[in-house]
């Protein structure tokens, strides 16, 4: 209790308080991370941006109706009280986020689903469900944290999500098959400014993947999951590929995960500079391109390319979804990082020269052979229509609820 009331303090001192209650609105966006991505969708609309982390957090209300929930509940999940009560002063028809893994969005979803409709747009493929699937099958955890999901309407990225969440029982509604929002973004960027992104300027694009700064994290002494063997096997992927390159002397692009270039991205650049030697490292600065490290040109890189190069990037299936070839490559001994397509499209644990000769295979294949082979239609992992974008598939949505 104690560190509850330290915690409100500082939240006190460090964020405006404003004593009165919230204008009320109709549609609510939920979280402030990722609400970049609905600026497409909310044009011209008036919402309420509610910030639920403690970065974000700039403004506190404090009104009458507000006291007596928090002195009730004082013992249980102030967080949620506070959230829960400011939703119903603010009486929106709609709260929507991009934050569909979020804890704190189900838990109010819970509370307040028979007055409010909770929209989740899938922002990408969940690791996490699985992950949590695997530790609490193994005994590593006590508690199945996919079970403390609920998603009254779920606007996920393809069929593959609709079959995946029914064989993890997550709690989902209403299922809408609507694609990639942040695709859809960057081809609207692109339309709109008139940059040409079909034509090919490099043979490889490599997105770098640093997934284990977001799994497997308390997993380090694990015997299954050994942290190094994840780490090394993501590198190996970015190894393979610029030999591949170097050999072959075919032209690269890389995609880093971090867009500026600050401490995170000092650090995952030193990530592969410890893996690689001196003249793959060098091969991969100059592989990069600033003008690619922005979300939505990071994109334009992949489209500019003749294969993409990843571990379980979701911009992989996001590829796949447009048209374009992709190799989806698990070096990593953990069988929940292999790409849900198992054709020509994904290779596990091989060594170079296979991944080589799969790679080759892929760069002297036309796209309707190539597509031919993958065992799946392109738009299952990630639905993709040309006539209707994600975004206007939303706005459609949006007017239908509120």
């Amino acid at each position: 209790m104690f560190k509850k009331f330290l915690l409100l303090i500082k939240f006190f001192f460090k964020s405006k308080i404003v004593f009165k209650e919230p204008q009320e609105k109709n549609i609510v966006l939920f979280d402030k991370e990722g609400s970049s991505e609905f600026i497409n969708v909310l044009k011209n609309k008036k919402f309420f941006l509610m910030a639920n982390r403690p970065q974000h957090i700039k403004k506190i209300y404090l009104f009458p109706g507000l006291i007596f929930p928090l002195i009730r509940n004082f013992n249980t999940n102030l967080a949620t009280i506070y959230l829960a009560t400011l939703l119903e002063k603010i009486n929106p028809k709609i709260v929507i986020t991009f934050s569909d893994n979020s804890y704190k969005f189900s838990e109010l979803a819970k509370i307040l689903n028979k007055k409010i409709k909770f929209f989740a747009i899938q922002n990408a493929f969940r690791l996490d469900v699985l992950e949590n699937h695997f530790l609490f099958k193994t005994r590593l955890k006590k508690y199945n944290l996919n079970k403390k999901l609920f998603i009254p309407y779920f606007f996920c990225l393809g069929q593959f999500e609709v079959n995946f969440y029914k064989k993890y029982k997550i709690k989902t509604g209403k299922i809408f098959k609507i694609g990639s929002l942040r695709l859809s973004n960057a081809i609207h960027y692109f339309k709109s400014r008139k940059i040409d992104f079909g034509r090919k300027f490099y043979d490889i694009c490599l997105i770098s993947d640093t997934t284990y700064n977001a799994h497997f994290l308390n997993e380090t002494k694990n015997k299954i999951l050994e942290f190094e063997n994840l780490k090394n096997g993501l590198a190996q992927v970015v190894k393979y590929t610029i030999n591949f390159c170097m050999k072959n002397r075919k032209k690269l692009i890389f995609i880093s995960k971090n867009k500026k270039f600050d401490n995170a991205f000092a650090n995952e650049m030193n990530f592969y500079k410890k893996r690689l030697t001196k003249n793959e490292y060098k091969f991969l600065i100059k592989s990069l391109n600033k003008k690619y490290l922005n979300n939505y040109y990071s994109y334009l890189a992949m489209f500019r390319s003749k294969v993409t190069v990843s571990t379980i990037s979701t911009m992989l299936s996001e590829n796949l979804a447009v048209g374009n070839k992709v190799l989806a490559c698990n070096l990593t001994n953990i069988k929940i990082l292999n790409f849900p397509i198992k054709k020509i499209c994904s290779i596990n644990n091989c060594n170079y020269k296979n991944f080589e000769k799969r790679l080759m295979n892929i760069l002297i294949l036309s796209r309707n052979k190539y597509f031919s082979k993958i065992g799946k239609q392109k738009n299952y992992l990630v639905a993709f229509n040309k006539k209707i974008s994600t975004i206007d598939l939303l706005i459609q949505q949006l007017r239908r609820f509120s």
